[in-house]
């Protein structure tokens, strides 16, 4: 959503009802039944998620931050998971899903093992199995020589 200046609100929830007005007018007007469908559909999860939007896009007009739209697919399971998550904490699920992300961003970007660490578990886990396949060479000549 472009423009939004100092808008509160309900002026955010009229310019984004006037863009998915125009989606829909434009998914009407496709010719093509499977692109009529799938921008229909687009212009249905963009309605659904209005409310939301235009409350995180308001507090951020607030803040003073440049806002940027970002459309992203995920498993119907993680999307009810970040719902679910977000209406826990009493804020929009954008809110939340921005967080994240930021969190993300902003957090230790060190991987979770070093490469040293993965060789020593590699090690272990070698002479386990080599200390293993002794033993069971061992019983292995006792149950034949008995």
């Amino acid at each position: 959503m472009t423009g939004t200046g100092n808008m509160t609100k309900d002026e955010v929830l009229v310019k984004l009802r006037e863009e998915i007005a125009e989606l829909r007018r434009r998914a009407n007007a496709e010719p093509d039944p499977a692109i009529r469908a799938d921008r229909l559909r687009m212009a249905d999860a963009r309605e659904a998620v209005m409310e939301d939007e235009a409350e995180a896009i308001a507090a951020e007009i607030a803040e003073g931050q440049q806002t940027a739209a970002l459309s992203l697919r995920v498993p119907a399971s993680l999307a009810a998971a970040l719902k679910a998550r977000a209406d826990i904490e009493r804020i929009p699920t954008s809110a939340l899903v921005r967080r994240l992300l930021t969190e993300a961003l902003n957090g230790p970007s060190v991987p979770v093992l070093t490469v040293g660490q993965v060789e020593e578990i590699a090690r272990r886990v070698y002479e386990d199995r080599e200390q293993l396949r002794r033993t069971s060479e061992r019983e292995r000549d006792y149950r034949e020589s008995a």
